[in-house]
């Protein structure tokens, strides 16, 4: 298991050695100072099939994944915690334009849906692609979990997300707090 850096309280008389304040005062000022963070972009489309429960988004490229949540090759719909603790997530999904019907964004924990963490859109409106946030919400997951953004559609028919330039569906985290 990947642990977050701790401090160390120290006691009357103790004789500090450069282990000591490098084990704990450098290691976890340098975590904090650089917080695993996790930016990734769809520059392939996916196909959503309308209705079910929706399509988890694949990642096929990263702006930045300090500590290795995400694959670009396996998995590449998952940020996965390599720290235990408290994440931040945000982002957007994508779709090309499409007139009928709803669209949702949500997002799942090891493949659970998660309460109060999803957005929808009552149509997709005439003659626009669909682009809508994810909610921003804070997750506590342990070392191991995976999270997932699902997009659903109902509009009847498949669509493609759409991955032209600023319309790319997009997934990121943060660490911010054990």
């Amino acid at each position: 298991m990947t642990a977050v850096p701790t401090t160390h309280t120290f006691s009357a008389g103790e004789v500090v050695t450069d282990t000591t304040m490098n084990n704990n005062v450098t290691a976890p000022l340098n975590f904090l100072l650089a917080r695993p963070i996790l930016r990734a972009r769809q520059t392939v489309a996916q196909s959503i099939a309308s209705g079910g429960a929706g399509s988890a988004l694949t990642f096929d490229s990263e702006d930045v994944d300090s500590s290795g949540m995400h694959s670009t090759s396996s998995n590449t719909s998952r940020a996965t915690a390599v720290y235990p603790g408290w994440y931040l997530f945000a982002g957007n999904g994508s779709l090309v334009q499409n007139a009928t019907g709803l669209r949702t964004l949500s997002w799942n924990i090891n493949g659970s849906a998660q309460s109060g963490a999803g957005s929808s859109d009552g149509g997709a409106g005439v003659g626009i692609d669909f682009r809508h946030p994810a909610a921003a919400t804070l997750f506590f997951l342990n070392v191991g979990d995976f999270v997932e953004m699902i997009l659903f559609q109902n509009s009847g028919g498949a669509l493609n997300t759409e991955v032209s330039g600023s319309q790319q569906s997009t997934m990121m985290c943060v660490w911010e707090s054990n």
